[in-house]
């Protein structure tokens, strides 16, 4: 489909931009050195390598451009650690939206490292070593049953988790949010104006979550639907329906970027930060050296 190889660059080209900026800024601001944001960081490499590698090698490949299938199947690989990275993340927001108080007990640096580590192995040692071993003639991978089971494990199971999970967290977030305006009415009665901003960081921290997995949900339903048709029915999805899959993939990782600068406050106030220091100094006044000589 011609369409998707003429618009397929501008969502690839905000994937790799809008990811690089979330990874400089985490790596180089020492306020956004927290756990939460050790998942972020790992979700926007994986995202960022999606964007660079994807759609150029499904490009390649139609202009038969491609002299080796080893770039194409890194892209395969950053596509299914971006599923579990954002299966990782959720575990993190999920523990902190519902269970708030045990957060810092449930999550340690040790556990979330572990949690880290696992999105990135399991798609590596499940999908990425058995293509490479497929490559060099060492392994055969028509089996239909290795099939089924890489789509279940590295499609099927992961949208399902994240379906259930995010109905749960709107479930709750929606049950707090009331809550808290009955409660933030109550304090502005009393004249508290302190409580109600201490309240306000679980909304925040809900609407982060919800608003990713949502883009992430609408983006895979497609290819959702097509592996469900494909595991219950033995149906092949048509090129077309592969197109879209595709596209929505990409759309994906670079939407969620876009998601951290609108409702993730710390690397909202950092973009804001750097965008106004930037502005100011493009703007500056000149001194009146400047503008004498002297």
């Amino acid at each position: 489909m011609l369409w998707f190889y003429i618009i397929g660059w501008l969502p690839s080209t905000l994937a790799v931009f809008g990811n690089a900026l979330v990874i400089f800024l985490i790596a180089t601001k020492r306020r956004l050195h927290s756990l939460p944001n050790m998942f972020v960081l790992s979700l926007a490499v994986s995202d960022f390598s999606v964007g660079l590698l994807f759609f150029p090698t499904v490009f390649c490949k139609k202009m038969a451009l491609c002299k080796t299938e080893i770039p194409h199947l890194v892209a395969i690989l950053a596509i299914f650690t971006s599923v579990w990275n954002l299966c990782a993340m959720t575990v993190d927001r999920y523990i902190a939206i519902i269970q708030p108080l045990r957060y810092r007990t449930l999550m340690t640096h040790r556990r979330a490292a572990l949690l880290t580590v696992f999105a990135w192995i399991f798609p590596l040692s499940l999908d990425f070593i058995p293509a490479l071993c497929n490559q060099f003639g060492r392994c055969n991978l028509k089996n239909k049953n290795l099939v089924v089971t890489k789509l279940i494990l590295l499609v099927i199971l992961p949208s399902l988790f994240l379906l259930i999970t995010t109905t749960h967290i709107i479930i709750t977030a929606t049950r707090h949010w009331r809550q808290n305006a009955r409660l933030d009415s109550q304090v502005l009665h009393n004249h508290k104006s302190g409580q109600s901003r201490r309240r306000a960081k679980e909304p925040a921290a809900a609407t982060v979550i919800i608003s990713i997995l949502l883009i992430f949900l609408a983006c895979y339903s497609v290819e959702f639907y097509s592996g469900t048709g494909f595991l219950l029915f033995n149906t092949e999805p048509t090129q077309e329906v592969v197109t879209v899959i595709n596209f929505l993939i990409i759309v994906n990782s670079s939407a969620n970027p876009i998601a951290y600068a609108l409702f993730k406050k710390d690397i909202r106030k950092e973009l804001t930060k750097a965008f106004c220091k930037t502005k100011s100094t493009g703007f500056r006044h000149p001194t009146t050296s400047e503008t004498t000589g002297v």
